[in-house]
């Protein structure tokens, strides 16, 4: 048998290479939202486990290879839905073709809702030629006899959309208590304050560097009558406004000034509408939809929980329903602006003594005309 050529050796295992089919993997990993702790850690677990996976999968000699083109993650997302910037961004490199392949850690990594995952699963990625792998359950779309394991699947992603809606109700329920213990469960607490643990509860405290502001801005606007007026102080003293205040934590614009972004009338009145100055703490006027996280929807007041003396006051009584009754006047004025005839009395004719009847010359007939 006559000498093969290193070089045709060589060339022959690239053909071969090249025969062999090729997917290119985008590995997804997801955390619950409710879990909190090591969060990066996590995700990373999911990762390696994806990654030892492929290792083990090329070794194997099988015909066909997968190569790893970009891992894609989401931290402290629901799986309720498939709402998520990570997803969102397999989705697109999937569509424009540099992802076939996605393989996650197991089915709930992928996601909780039993129709959705189902439809991604047996519908969406099929038809767009994407394999799907879930690694610890042994699922693998691109696998022959895969189909007995489709009841499997689909009995485990219809238990953990059972888990999701089961963990939903509980933690609406948790969150209900806490808020009517009087604890405050939103996030950055409001300008003015700020939030600390004591004991079970996450209590609002004054802030020592803006409880002042607050206040001058409760009194300044009693007596303008203006949120622009009062805008325009705060901006003229270089006061930073709360978003800015939150970012930096300092309390004046010590930048050039063309960098400063100041109060308008919008950030002076939420501050005013809040009850939360005057010691009432209001919780659960929004809630967020299971489909969507970002489309927070308003709930009916009934539904609010109130809270009075929850925490250390801003401005007195006195001086809240003053600014308080300063808003209605400014409303019924603005009101009035837009509608100047709304509240005329529709019995009085305010033509009388200047219109007449261009026939008989009296008031009467150019009333009737």
């Amino acid at each position: 048998m006559g000498r093969v050529s290193k070089r045709k050796a060589a060339g022959r295992q690239a053909k071969e290479e090249r025969n062999e089919p090729r997917f290119k993997a985008g590995i997804y990993a997801r955390l619950s939202s409710d879990q909190d702790i090591k969060k990066n850690e996590s995700v990373e677990v999911q990762v390696e486990i994806a990654k030892k996976f492929v290792e083990e999968f090329n070794e194997q000699k099988t015909g066909e290879v997968i190569e790893i083109v970009e891992c894609y993650t989401d931290l402290g997302k629901t799986g309720s839905n498939f709402e998520r910037e990570g997803f969102l961004r397999l989705l697109q490199d999937i569509r424009l073709g540099k992802i076939n392949c996605v393989i996650v850690k197991d089915l709930s990594r992928f996601g909780r809702n039993y129709l959705e995952a189902g439809n991604y699963i047996e519908k969406i990625f099929p038809f767009l030629g994407v394999r799907f792998i879930a690694v610890a359950d042994g699922f693998d779309t691109g696998k022959e006899g895969n189909e007995n394991r489709q009841l499997a699947s689909e009995i485990k992603n219809l238990v953990n959309d059972m888990y999701a809606k089961d963990f939903s109700k509980k933690a609406k329920l948790h969150l209900k208590q806490r808020r009517e213990e009087g604890s405050y469960v939103g996030g950055p607490p409001p300008y003015g304050y700020k939030a600390e643990r004591n004991g079970k509860r996450r209590v609002l405290l004054p802030d020592k560097d803006t409880k002042d502001i607050v206040r001058f801005i409760y009194e300044r606007f009693v007596e303008t009558e203006s949120y622009t007026a009062v805008a325009d102080e705060l901006n003229s003293r270089r006061i930073n406004p709360p978003y800015r205040y939150k970012k930096t934590k300092e309390v004046y614009h010590l930048a050039d000034e063309a960098g400063y972004k100041g109060w308008d009338k919008g950030a002076v009145e939420r501050i005013l509408k809040s009850e939360t100055y005057a010691g009432i703490l209001v919780q659960g006027k929004t809630g967020i939809t299971a489909r969507n996280e970002k489309n927070r929807i308003h709930k009916p007041e009934d539904d609010w929980v109130v809270t009075e003396g929850a925490h250390e006051p801003l401005i007195g009584e006195e001086l809240y329903k003053k600014a308080e009754e300063t808003r209605r006047r400014i409303k019924t004025r603005t009101a009035s602006r837009k509608h100047p005839a709304k509240d005329y009395p529709i019995e009085e004719n305010i033509f009388e003594h200047v219109l007449y009847c261009g026939v008989c010359g009296s008031e009467k007939g150019a009333d009737n005309g």
